[in-house]
């Protein structure tokens, strides 16, 4: 497994863990803001702390630049990624113009942007074994 492949895969853990308990929150109507900043904070200090312990493991991979094969499937996954936020975000568009309800649509969009880098990180992890 490549450093490219593990990194995704911890990236795309920490989203499903700190995005799960976000929405744990929201469900349960903690309000946004106090629903955010764990987020945020988690995401922030799981990334790099994974990102130490990976770079730790394989530091010479670590520090080996993109190649042309992962720099295409980088882009390949951005692409597909940037189709599952532009429709979380027209959903939540849509519904804020019907129901005007502001506390919705920001839900609505940040929950695209996290399914969004989940989409993103396993279509690299697909990418990346699909040996393209």
């Amino acid at each position: 497994m490549s450093f490219r492949e593990r990194t995704a895969w911890v990236m795309a853990c920490t989203l499903i863990l700190t995005g799960g308990f976000y929405l744990k929150l929201v469900i349960d109507g903690v309000s946004p803001s106090s629903a955010a900043f764990p987020f945020v904070i988690g995401v922030i200090l799981f990334s790099i702390a994974a990102q130490i312990v990976l770079a730790a493991m394989s530091p010479r991979e670590a520090s080996n630049p993109i190649d042309e094969r992962e720099r295409l499937v980088m882009q390949r996954a951005a692409n597909f990624s940037s189709y599952v936020l532009a429709t979380g975000v027209i959903a939540g568009l849509g519904i804020f113009m019907v129901q005007e309800a502001g506390m919705q649509l920001f839900h609505i969009v940040l929950v695209s942007l996290i399914l969004a880098k989940i989409a993103e990180y396993g279509a690299q992890i697909f990418l990346l074994r699909s040996r393209i």
